[in-house]
C-alpha cells in the first residue's frame, strides 16, 4: 500500500489515501457513519458540519489488484477537510477506518 499523500494549507487539509473497496461498498457504508453526507456526483460525497466545517470526498475510478486467480477491488479516496482541526480528523478517521474495516482484526 502506497503512502498516504497530504497538503496542508492554511484551513484546508488534504489527504489521499488507498482503500481495498468498490464504489459501491463505499456508498454502501459510508452514510451509515455520516448519515447528512451528501453525494455530489457519480464519485463525490459532501458534510457540512453545523459549525461551519466541511469535507470533501472524491473516490478515483476502481482499480483491480490480481493476486493470482483472486480480484481485489481498490479505490483511491481524496479527503478535502475545510476547517478540521488535527483532533477532529483523527476522530473522523478513527470513526471511518472502524467502519470500513475487513475480516479480523
Amino acid at each position: 500500500m502506497a503512502e498516504p499523500r497530504t497538503s496542508e494549507t492554511s484551513s484546508v487539509f488534504e489527504i489521499q489515501r488507498e482503500f481495498g473497496l468498490s464504489h459501491s461498498d463505499f456508498f454502501r457504508i459510508f452514510p451509515r457513519i455520516e448519515p447528512h453526507a451528501t453525494r455530489t456526483g457519480d464519485r463525490d460525497m459532501a458534510l457540512a458540519m453545523d459549525d461551519g466545517r466541511t469535507l470533501r470526498i472524491a473516490l478515483s475510478a476502481e482499480m483491480v489488484r490480481r493476486l493470482g486467480a483472486l480480484k481485489i477491488p481498490f479505490i483511491d479516496i481524496t479527503f478535502r477537510f475545510f476547517g478540521w482541526s488535527v483532533e477532529q480528523r483523527a476522530e473522523f478517521f478513527k470513526k471511518f477506518e472502524r467502519a470500513f474495516q475487513k475480516g479480523g482484526g
